[in-house]
């Protein structure tokens, strides 16, 4: 089982989402899109579940507007796809996690973030943590600290694997700069 956040979510839900910024370019990250299909068929081919902690949820469809209502017939559709709740298990592991900080290094945890994130970040790996997932795919530092904290392994979409070309002889189009020149220019006219 395996959990994902908001970013991964739109993502996979939303051919069009902004990518996250790559830390090593600073630009946008190549191929996305192309990394959450890839990552989508091997957790499939490995016939593992997706866990959408309710918090992710919550973001997400926040970000649809108006078409959240489309977009949560389409997660619930989905066989691989499992939302879970901020339940009363999780509840117990949010206070445990958070109480083991506070007496170390203060209730955030260290995080420069606002208390109210650092309390969601926290919902959201909690809800993964007592739902059996073993990864979750997050690209937030926070829940990436957290969730290491609690023993889950975290992987962020610029570290998933760019998937093999299905043209590989067209891939040096991709470099090339886009065209300015006017269509007519260079021809003769009459």
């Amino acid at each position: 089982m395996v959990a994902i956040d908001n970013t991964t979510l739109a993502l996979l839900l939303h051919p069009k989402a902004k990518p996250p910024n790559d830390p090593a370019t600073k630009l946008p990250l190549t191929k996305a899109q192309e990394r959450i299909e890839q990552l989508i068929t091997d957790l499939d081919a490995e016939s593992e579940r997706i866990i959408i902690p309710t918090p992710v949820l919550s973001e997400f469809l926040i970000l649809a507007g108006k078409d959240g209502q489309l977009y949560l017939e389409k997660i619930q559709a989905a066989r691989t796809l499992l939302i879970k709740p901020f339940d009363e298990r999780a509840a117990i592991e949010l206070a445990a996690m958070e109480l083991s900080d506070r007496g170390r290094i203060g209730k955030k945890a260290g995080s420069e973030a606002p208390y109210q994130k650092v309390k969601y970040d926290r919902q959201i790996v909690a809800v993964a943590k007592v739902n059996g997932a073993h990864t979750i795919y997050s690209d937030d530092d926070d829940v990436r600290k957290f969730a290491e904290k609690a023993g889950l392994k975290v992987v962020s979409t610029w570290e998933l694997p760019v998937p093999p070309s299905k043209t590989p002889l067209l891939d040096i189009l991709d470099d090339l700069p886009e065209p300015t020149l006017d269509p007519d220019e260079g021809k003769k006219k009459s």
